[in-house]
């Protein structure tokens, strides 16, 4: 049977086994890119969570380069590291300062779940992400309740000023689709535009048609 993440994911963080995974992950990543690039099907920018632990520790910057050295045709600027509200709960400048030293190697990264428990708005302040992914939480409130929707609105428009891409997560209504069109969010994910799928799937419905 299937495990879903909640169930070992603060166990493997615990033990520090989840850097090993997050690694794993990274690699098989990598590799169905390099399969679709090989493949003639194109570059595909693909994300990756990756954990706070694994992010702090002293070696991963090395582990991640050398990962992505089995794929010399993958540009570093295809991969986005998706980090959470969460790594703030170390010290801002050293998240601050870690961010910028894999960004110099080409590395990109994304703040995923932004909103998810509390908005923590000094990681979001002092962080330069390439990306900032709302949590499906702010999107389900923001049709109906006009203080969730002008938060969603501020936080878009801080994304374009400071030059991030603001990506909202767990769309699932044609009225949460258009009313971020509307507030100028033009990426979204989520059950209204498709469901996870396998990666041959995904080829054939995506990169195929």
């Amino acid at each position: 049977s299937i495990l879903p993440p909640g169930q070992f994911i603060d166990a493997l963080e615990k033990s520090g086994e989840i850097r090993d995974l997050d690694l794993f992950v990274l690699d098989r990543a990598m590799a169905q890119m390099e399969s679709w690039r090989a493949a003639g099907l194109g570059m595909v920018k693909t994300a990756v969570n990756l954990s706070r632990v694994t992010l702090f520790a002293p070696t991963t910057l090395a582990s991640i380069l050398a990962v992505a050295s089995h794929y010399p045709s993958i540009p570093l600027e295809m991969v986005e590291l998706e980090i959470t509200e969460n790594a703030g709960r170390q010290d801002i400048s050293s998240l601050q300062a870690l961010v910028e030293q894999f960004r110099q190697c080409g590395l990109r990264f994304s703040l995923d779940d932004f909103g998810s428990k509390y908005a923590n708005m000094q990681i979001f302040a002092s962080v330069k992400f390439d990306t900032v992914k709302l949590d499906r939480s702010l999107i389900a409130g923001m049709v109906g309740n006009p203080i969730n929707g002008m938060l969603v609105q501020d936080i878009i428009r801080i994304c374009q000023t400071c030059g991030m891409v603001c990506v909202a997560e767990g769309v699932e209504t044609r009225e949460q689709a258009c009313a971020l069109q509307e507030m100028g969010c033009h990426c979204a994910q989520g059950y209204y535009f498709g469901r996870p799928l396998p990666a041959k799937q995904f080829q054939q419905k995506y990169l195929q048609g």
